[in-house]
């Protein structure tokens, strides 16, 4: 009759493994920062009240975030009770044709340094061209200063660095495991 015997891998294994995940969260935390920091570039801000103009491109789905200072709060919560008493409009320039906006179907949320936002409004352009974007503070009393920000494809972005950040932790993790497999396939098996 034969018995098998598990095999129990090393303790010096965890301790190799330690590296490769502390490295995994260093590569995520990095990959997260650059992709928002790329967004945060690429995007056009106002203060609200107010207004800027924005250059638009056809066929790109657009996102306007609404910001404001955190003030030391890390809760992006009131952000969302701000957003019914703020309202914006796009015009075409130099016509001044209004271009409808909608909310967004889902919530992307975001706090980035002092700043705190919540995507508001999504819309696209059926023209190249420069576009009026206006903003109007509805609330009773003034309370944290907003602003917007614009920019296509923005939401998308945050989700794929996102998933950046959790791909590079994968593969490490995964060539951790393949090594210590490799190198198990090599110790002799006792019986």
């Amino acid at each position: 009759m034969n018995q098998t015997q598990a095999i129990r891998p090393s303790l010096w294994w965890l301790a190799l493994s330690i590296p490769f995940f502390l490295a995994g969260f260093v590569l995520a935390i990095f990959f997260m920062v650059v992709e928002i920091q790329r967004v945060g570039a690429s995007m056009d801000y106002a203060g609200v009240p107010g207004q800027m103009d924005v250059d638009l491109k056809k066929n790109l789905s657009y996102t306007v975030f609404l910001e404001q200072t955190l003030g030391g709060s890390s809760n992006p919560s009131p952000l969302i009770a701000v957003k019914s008493n703020v309202r914006c409009e796009l015009h075409e320039l130099p016509y001044g044709e209004q271009i409808p906006m909608s909310p967004p179907s889902g919530s992307t949320n975001y706090n980035y340094g002092d700043r705190a936002g919540i995507d508001f409004l999504n819309f696209t352009v059926p023209r190249d061209g420069t576009y009026l974007l206006a903003c109007q503070d509805n609330r009773g009393k003034p309370g944290q200063p907003l602003r917007i920000a614009v920019g296509s494809g923005a939401a998308e972005a945050v989700a794929t660095a996102a998933e950046k950040a959790l791909a590079s932790r994968r593969t490490l993790l995964r060539n951790r495991v393949l090594l210590a497999s490799q190198s198990e396939s090599l110790q002799p098996i006792r019986l």
